[in-house]
């Protein structure tokens, strides 16, 4: 069965035009990565980035990488070889590469109404619109794609997002798909769709051309897979603004198993830099789940059968033990799981 990942990225830029004035352009930028092999793709993902890291001198390496993540580790200077490289070996294994952005001029479109349901209907700045729909873009991606191609025969794999309720997520919530939270750092196919989105933002820089079909197809027409573009403007503008102040229920579309990390003193910003999470990274790609900072206000009710709780500190030990008696997961103190994550090694 065809696979396909979706990511998104902010994309901005900005110029001085002959009158002097500056023109700011900004959109959040998805990506959809399709594959008909994914069990191929998955395995040369990690030969190459295996590869990879031995000949750009990292030290400790993991399964894959999130362009995130490897930028804070080389720089954009390595990162941006080390993708490029990374992606011409792959090509053969990726069938189509999708791109969605929206176009919605502030001079055209000042305001954007949004609300109306059960809560008043307000303005906003357009500008403040597309960053507020920046953190549900990959979904909205998703459902961009689903409108062109209707593939109800395809797994649809989804990085993590929050946003409120839209007509684009009840069409949506028609298919089949998987929400990964960190699906750029442990699911293959979403990890890809966040570097192409990355690399589009470098080779478009780069070449000095702005966020249109033609330029982003160009910058990838020497690669082996088809390239599609859609934008979306005005005339879906009603399926993207959201309609309601209600947040949108992930939990029945969550990917598990899950690796909660409820780390008391530690929040995931800082713990990301220790070099204990690459493993954990690498341990829920191989269980081919997902990897979720715990919070007991959000994440309470999203633990399942299956999932695995890495705790340290006396408070986490405890709410360890009562999801212990309330389903079957694995529980594992810090230390515990370093030695466990030895079986995982590449």
């Amino acid at each position: 069965m065809p696979t396909i990942g979706f990511d998104s990225k902010d994309f901005k830029r900005a110029k001085i035009d002959e009158g002097g004035k500056r023109i700011t352009f900004y959109s959040p930028l998805g990506v959809g990565v399709k594959t008909n092999d994914l069990v191929e793709l998955r395995k040369k993902t990690v030969e190459k980035t295996s590869e990879l890291s031995k000949s750009f001198g990292l030290g400790k390496t993991q399964a894959i990488h999130c362009s995130n993540s490897l930028v804070r580790r080389i720089g954009h200077r390595k990162a941006t070889p080390f993708f490029d490289q990374l992606l011409k070996g792959l090509e053969e294994f990726i069938d189509a590469i999708f791109f969605s952005y929206v176009i919605l001029p502030p001079k055209d479109n000042p305001t954007v109404e949004v609300g109306g349901y059960r809560c008043p209907r307000v303005k906003m700045e357009t500008m403040d619109f597309l960053r507020a729909i920046s953190s549900s873009f990959s979904y909205i991606t998703a459902w961009s794609y689903c409108g062109r191609h209707r593939e109800h025969d395809c797994s649809m794999f989804i990085d993590s997002f929050s946003g409120k309720e839209t007509t684009a997520w009840d069409d949506l919530k028609q298919y089949d798909f998987r929400v990964f939270p960190r699906g750029d750092e442990c699911n293959v196919i979403i990890s890809l769709a966040d570097i192409f989105a990355y690399l589009t933002e470098k080779k478009l820089w780069d070449s000095k051309q702005w966020l249109l079909p033609q330029p982003i197809e160009e910058i990838w027409g020497s690669y082996g897979f088809n390239v599609e573009t859609r934008f979306l403007d005005d005339k879906v503008l009603s399926k993207i603004q959201w309609y309601s102040d209600e947040p949108i229920e992930i939990e029945p579309f969550l990917a598990h198993p899950i690796v909660f990390l409820d780390l008391s003193e530690i929040n995931m910003k800082r713990f990301i830099q220790f070099d204990l999470y690459c493993d954990l990274v690498t341990y829920a790609f191989r269980k081919e789940g997902s990897i979720q900072g715990f919070d007991i206000n959000l994440d309470s009710k999203r633990v399942k059968d299956g999932d695995v709780y890495v705790y340290a500190g006396e408070d986490a030990h405890n709410r360890a033990k009562m999801f212990e008696d309330m389903y079957d997961i694995e529980a594992y103190s810090v230390k515990e799981i370093r030695q466990k994550i030895k079986d995982y090694s590449l």
